[in-house]
């Protein structure tokens, strides 16, 4: 199925209406503007679908093995594929993989703990026994698989995007918020940090996970680099602009180190709380 631009947002960071400036052509694909913000240089996809297609026919299970595939077709086309690998194998050997059930179990109080864009569950299934799993996803399809698996812990799953359902919990209700691979994905990422905010405890934390714009990769790829996803990925995050984010949402940075902040790696991970 064909997706088409259905809506369009000014810079989800500063507010900037950029519609009438120019598309920014170093990176956009044929039927979607990506733009660079005149005012502050976020850049980010001005044209998005609309919810119902990121529900479905944009769901993670579905994007993800068509963008995988089409990565790896490029990448072995790619003399330059070396210099990407040869950056993320030494990335690696100096920070080891991450998991989101070992942050939050070393760093949130035990009670109920929200994964934003849930999927299936899988990161659900894994946190220890003294958390109370929720979740908050959009696909109605992968919502039925995580809800059979966190009903027996006492916890449910929330059928709605993530800007909106943050907001239909009670202040203060959660210990800990994953938001993994997810934020890349939010037409309004505003409203989403501003409702994590809203639901987490006083000393609860936010646990965020994006692609890094300002990595070395993207500019040794362009537009064959694995953060570039269209449409589904519609924000692109830099360290600072990510911090920055958090800070007018009601969020200050817990934990945010020089490695997570390298241009080494394609990604960045970030650890807030309630500022």
């Amino acid at each position: 199925m064909e997706i088409r631009a259905a809506l369009h947002r000014a810079c989800p960071l500063c507010q900037r209406d950029n519609h009438a400036g120019p598309v920014f052509t170093a990176y956009s694909p044929d039927d979607w503007d990506l733009k660079q913000c005149a005012g502050c240089g976020f850049v980010y996809l001005e044209s998005i679908p609309d919810y119902s297609a990121t529900a479905e026919t944009l769901a993670w299970d579905h994007t993800f093995l068509a963008w995988h595939e089409a990565r790896d077709k490029a990448a072995a086309q790619q003399m330059l594929s070396k210099v990407g690998r040869g950056i993320r194998r030494g990335t690696h050997l100096v920070r080891k993989r991450r998991r989101m059930d070992q942050m939050i179990a070393a760093l949130a109080a035990p009670g109920p703990v929200l994964d934003v864009g849930c999927g299936k569950g899988s990161q659900l299934a894994r946190l220890p026994p003294q958390y109370i799993p929720y979740g908050i996803e959009i696909s109605a399809g992968q919502a039925k698989f995580a809800q059979d698996l966190v009903t027996q812990r006492g916890g449910t799953i929330m059928v709605q995007p993530g800007a909106t359902g943050l907001r239909e919990f009670p202040a203060g209700f959660f210990t800990g918020i994953m938001m993994r691979s997810y934020l890349e994905h939010e037409s309004q990422p505003r409203a989403a940090l501003e409702g994590a905010a809203h639901a987490l405890t006083p000393d609860g934390v936010l646990i965020i996970k994006v692609p890094n714009y300002g990595s070395v990769n993207r500019r040794v790829f362009g537009r064959r680099w694995c953060g570039f996803r269209f449409p589904d990925h519609m924000n692109y995050f830099t360290p600072d602009s990510l911090v920055r984010l958090c800070a007018e949402c009601g969020l200050g940075v817990r934990a945010f180190s020089w490695l997570d902040r390298l241009p080494t790696s394609d990604n960045m991970w970030l650890v807030a709380g309630r500022a």
